[in-house]
C-alpha cells in the first residue's frame, strides 16, 4: 500500500443513535471482514435505548465508543469529526449504525488506493428494510467516463443532480479528507454526506465497484426519511452554489457546470417528489391530498404527470417505488414489499 501506518489501516466511522435493534448486525459485519487491519469507532449520540449495551458486548479490542450527548442532525458533522481526530488511520470508511458491509468490502476497496490518484472508493449497494429484506440494488446512474471522476471533477456535474452514492459503499482516502477541512456539513444542512463528496471530487480520481460494497438499510425512524417528511426546503441551496464556485474557479454557471439556480430548482423538484413518494407510502388522506396538489400547482409537466400516476396507483394499491427499484435508484421499500415482509420480520422479532 502506498500509505503505511503501525496502527489500523481503516477506521470505520459508525455514528448511531437509538439503533439497539440494528447497530448488533453492522458491527458484526466489520467482524466478519476478510481484512482485518481496521478499528471501529463506534460515535453513539447520547442513545436513549439499549444501544451501548448492544455495542459493548461485542467484545474486541479494534471496536472503541466515544459517548456523547444528543446533538442530532445539526450536530452530525461534529460526531464525525470526533471520531476521525480520534484515529490516525490512513483510509476512513463508514458504516451508520443500521447499515450493513458485505465480507470482502475493506479486501476490495482498501487495493483501491494502490493508485496514488484515487482519493474515493464507492460502488453499488443493496437496499434492505427494517426487518433486513432487500428490496433494492443502487448503482450509480452516472457515465461510465464520469464514474471514476477522470480528469479530476468531471463527476461533479453528475453528483450535483443527484447524489446516488450510499455512504456504507464509500472508502476514503485521509489526507484528501483533511485536504477538504474533513468532512463537510454546511450550515443548516441535516447531513454531510453530499457536500462532501462533492468537495472530495476535486482532490482526485474515484474507483467505482459494480459488485455490491454495502448495504443501505430504510426504516421509518431513519434521519433520511425524517428529514424528507419534515418539508422543508430542499436543504442543497445552502451549498450548491459554494460547490459549483469551487469546481469551476469561476462564478456558477462557467462552461461544463450548470447554473446554480438551475441545480437549485432541479432540487427543489425532487425534494417536492420525495414528499409525494412518502406521502404516497405512509402518509393520511389528507397528507397525501397536500402533496398532489402542490405538484399540480408547480406547472411543471413532468411534475404534474407524476403526482397523476402516483395517485392512480395508490388507489390501485401501488406506489412509485417499484419504478425507482426498476432504475436502480434509493427507493423506500414499497407498500406491496411491505405488506409482504411485515409479517414474516414482526413473527422473527417475537
Amino acid at each position: 500500500m502506498p500509505e503505511t501506518t503501525s496502527g489500523p489501516v481503516v477506521a470505520a466511522i459508525m455514528p448511531t443513535y437509538n439503533h439497539a435493534a440494528f447497530v448488533g448486525e453492522a458491527i458484526d459485519s466489520v467482524l466478519a471482514q476478510t481484512f482485518d487491519a481496521w478499528e471501529l469507532i463506534v460515535v453513539d449520540d447520547g442513545s436513549t435505548d439499549e444501544t451501548l449495551d448492544v455495542v459493548r458486548r461485542r467484545e474486541d479490542p479494534r471496536i472503541r465508543v466515544i459517548a456523547r450527548d444528543h446533538g442530532g442532525l445539526p450536530g452530525l458533522g461534529t460526531a464525525y469529526r470526533a471520531a476521525l481526530e480520534s484515529s490516525t488511520a490512513p483510509y476512513v470508511a463508514i458504516l451508520e449504525g443500521d447499515d450493513t458491509w458485505p465480507p470482502d468490502k475493506l479486501a476490495r476497496q482498501v487495493a483501491d488506493f494502490d493508485d496514488p490518484e484515487v482519493v474515493f472508493s464507492y460502488g453499488a449497494g443493496w437496499l434492505f428494510d427494517e426487518f433486513g429484506c432487500r428490496y433494492g440494488r443502487v448503482e450509480p446512474p452516472f457515465p461510465e467516463a464520469t464514474r471514476t471522476n477522470r480528469p479530476t471533477g468531471s463527476i461533479v456535474s453528475d453528483l450535483l443532480r443527484n447524489n446516488a452514492i450510499l455512504s456504507p459503499t464509500v472508502v476514503l482516502r485521509r489526507s484528501a479528507l483533511q485536504a477538504i477541512g474533513g468532512f463537510w456539513q454546511p450550515d443548516g444542512v441535516p447531513y454531510l454526506d453530499h457536500p462532501t463528496w462533492l468537495l472530495l471530487a476535486g482532490q482526485g480520481a474515484f474507483a467505482y465497484h459494480s459488485s455490491i460494497v454495502g448495504s443501505w438499510r430504510r426504516h421509518p425512524a431513519q434521519w433520511t426519511t425524517s428529514i424528507v417528511g419534515a418539508g422543508s426546503a430542499a436543504p442543497e441551496a445552502a451549498y450548491v452554489n459554494l460547490v459549483v464556485e469551487r469546481a469551476s474557479g469561476k462564478t456558477p454557471g462557467a462552461p461544463g457546470l450548470p447554473p446554480g439556480r438551475t441545480l437549485l430548482r432541479a432540487h427543489t423538484e425532487r425534494a417536492m417528489l420525495n414528499r409525494w413518494r412518502l406521502a404516497l407510502l405512509s402518509a393520511g388522506p389528507a397528507d397525501v391530498l397536500r402533496s398532489f396538489t402542490q405538484l399540480l400547482r408547480s406547472g411543471r409537466p413532468r411534475l404534474m404527470g407524476l403526482a397523476l400516476v402516483g395517485l392512480a396507483l395508490r388507489c390501485a394499491g401501488s406506489d412509485l417505488e417499484w419504478l425507482q427499484v426498476r432504475r436502480h435508484r434509493v427507493a423506500w421499500p414499497s407498500r406491496r414489499h411491505m405488506r409482504r415482509h411485515r409479517r414474516t420480520g414482526e413473527a422473527a422479532a417475537r
